[in-house]
């Protein structure tokens, strides 16, 4: 039959694992120390120039790094225009969307796998759980057909925005932030709200 003392022990023996246990659960970093905690996100945003008022426009968004795995991203629907030196112009429909297949902590920063599809069509649709959007070019208007994007490793160091141009005027802007566990930034990404 076990006394008190034994009893007492085995407690604090058992607390001492749950909480190096909730340690390693909400670390996303195995290895540091509780004080030496930190949490990242990845903060990345798609900018195009709006078809209608010809200004910069985007969507600018934050994931843990924690719940990036195999996360799929679908951006809000945008109505692009290109025009040739007659001023003459075509317009198309924006579709995109964005997967991070994987991720790992490097010295430094993040290493993260990321594809980003983008498709301008006549019309396009956009559907997530809760909403579902379309938008079409009138028959009458020319329209811009493309496909493309990017898929690659990147090497994100702390703080510091990678940019990247694709055609259309559009571009993609991603970093990695990383915050104490008080929820204060250590870093910052310069990446605008549009």
């Amino acid at each position: 039959m076990m006394n008190h003392r034994s009893f007492a022990l085995a407690m604090c023996a058992g607390a001492v694992l749950a909480l190096s246990a909730c340690s390693t659960l909400f670390n996303e970093q195995p290895g540091l120390a509780a004080k030496d905690v930190q949490h990242v996100s990845v903060i990345h945003s798609l900018n195009w120039t709006n078809g209608v008022t010809g200004k910069r426009d985007g969507a600018r968004s934050s994931w843990p790094l924690a719940s990036l795995r195999n996360h799929e991203e679908i951006f809000p629907l945008a109505q692009i225009k290109q025009c040739d030196k007659t001023g003459a112009c075509t317009f198309g429909i924006m579709s995109a969307q964005r997967t991070v297949s994987a991720w790992r902590h490097v010295p430094g920063g993040v290493k993260l796998d990321l594809a980003l599809d983008i498709d301008i069509d006549r019309s396009g649709r956009a559907r997530q759980p809760g909403l579902s959007a379309a938008m079409t070019i009138p028959a009458d208007v020319p329209a811009l057909r493309w496909k493309g994007g990017l898929k690659r490793s990147f090497m994100l160091v702390y703080g510091q925005v990678q940019h990247i141009d694709l055609d259309y005027g559009i571009s993609f802007d991603v970093c990695a932030l990383r915050y104490d566990t008080a929820g204060h930034a250590l870093d910052v990404c310069d990446i605008l709200y549009l």
